[in-house]
């Protein structure tokens, strides 16, 4: 894991809470896109509940600025249309506060 989508993976997966976007502004998207998804694991891992992990991964997917597109791949690989609306739904919310 000696890239920038590696080390946020890496990140993510041992992250306690998510950063601020104002924390992770000077990272770039590859890192960001791998720390989402590393937090994401680290929450289902934690919780069982995939529809948790990917309402937090859109939440954290629009407060970083990602593109929704790059992450939400993820979530349409595993087949899971229900991980696929709570992911929208957390990448909405987050856009309305």
């Amino acid at each position: 894991m000696n890239n920038h989508f590696g080390k946020g993976l890496m990140a993510g997966l041992n992250a306690a809470r998510p950063d601020s976007a104002r924390n992770v502004a000077h990272f770039c998207a590859d890192y960001k896109r791998g720390f989402v998804l590393g937090f994401s694991q680290r929450m289902f891992e934690k919780t069982g509940d995939r529809q948790l992990s990917a309402w937090e991964a859109g939440i954290l997917t629009r407060r970083y600025g990602l593109d929704k597109e790059m992450v939400i791949d993820f979530f349409r690989e595993n087949q899971s249309a229900v991980a696929v609306r709570f992911f929208m739904a957390g990448y909405r919310l987050e856009g309305q506060g």
